[in-house]
């Protein structure tokens, strides 16, 4: 693949005009460091925190001072790693904030119980679960990959988050309770070239989408807050692989400073939704696009185009 037709791939994934100003990189409303997103005596659960997107969520969280910040990864390795960054950028910052790792699948439930079990016996209530583990395979349509792989998909991607949550949510006392799903525009881009090749990958993280979205609404945002999230187009080690270069794509910043915006009170007005880590967060917070949020039922979030008034 040539250097232009890279550039317009790219370009093709990260065009939106949904809010009049579109980022590439954190701005000063979400900010990590702005006091009114602080997360101070927080506890952080970012699931898929050893890299890419998850470790770049957790570094901000580190920078917004929360008290602790919990990863889990499959791979001990990388996640030691992974600490070791968010170590030394806790003492860049001065945060003082406490790294835990844990290594299991998050396909085995009994480890997913123990988990929780051992953070009840250390005392530790996790305020905010970043839902960002995931899983994709080769391009192939969905019949050529087999119901047991388009299932190892829709378990990493549905049922692992859905247990994970009903752990997190039963935790004892009556402090208000964040989640940020980590989704992907793949959900709306179906149609798109690269996209489309992926199906299972659409299946499953639209799945998970509408799985966070149902338990939004039987879910106060006073007790627990839900936001979903496109992260945006994030260079990791699969466009390195395919000789992409890093200064095309959304800074890893800019995803992070959004989760931990949207773990704030100030995104409650998108509990239930969807959002892309691109969108300028003031526009969306008012005018228009505020007022068709809070007229619209539908409004981002999964539904049937043009069926029972959605739109």
């Amino acid at each position: 693949m040539d250097s232009e037709t890279m550039d317009l791939v790219v370009k093709s994934l990260q065009h939106t005009t949904f809010t009049k100003t579109i980022h590439r990189d954190v701005y000063p409303a979400i900010s990590p460091l702005r006091s009114e997103l602080s997360q101070e005596g927080r506890t952080i659960l970012v699931t898929g925190g050893g890299t890419g997107v998850g470790q770049a969520i957790a570094r901000s969280f580190v920078q917004a001072s929360a008290a602790t910040v919990i990863i889990i990864g499959r791979r001990a390795d990388v996640l030691a790693a992974s600490a070791a960054h968010l170590e030394q950028e806790a003492k860049t910052t001065g945060t003082n904030t406490k790294i835990m790792t844990y290594s299991f699948d998050l396909l085995d439930l009994a480890e997913i119980d123990a988990f929780w079990k051992d953070l009840a016996a250390k005392n530790i209530i996790v305020d905010v679960y970043v839902a960002n583990a995931a899983k994709f395979t080769e391009p192939k349509p969905i019949l050529e990959l087999g119901a047991e792989e388009v299932w190892s998909q829709v378990e990493t991607n549905v049922k692992s988050p859905l247990y994970l949550t009903e752990k997190f949510c039963s935790q004892p006392g009556e402090k208000q309770k964040f989640i940020v799903n980590v989704t992907s525009a793949v959900i709306h881009m179906t149609s798109h070239p690269q996209v489309a090749e992926r199906p299972a990958y659409i299946f499953s993280k639209l799945s998970g989408t509408l799985l966070f979205q149902l338990i939004a609404l039987s879910s106060p945002p006073e007790k627990l807050q839900i936001v979903t999230m496109h992260p945006g187009t994030v260079y990791g080690d699969g466009w390195k692989a395919m000789g992409f270069p890093p200064e095309k794509f959304d800074t890893d910043k800019l995803c992070g400073s959004f989760a931990v915006w949207a773990a704030s009170k100030e995104a409650a007005f998108l509990h239930g939704r969807y959002a892309w880590a691109a969108w300028d967060v003031e526009e969306l917070a008012s005018g228009e696009v505020r007022n068709r949020i809070d007229s619209d039922p539908e409004y981002l979030r999964a539904t049937i185009l043009g069926a029972n008034g959605g739109l």
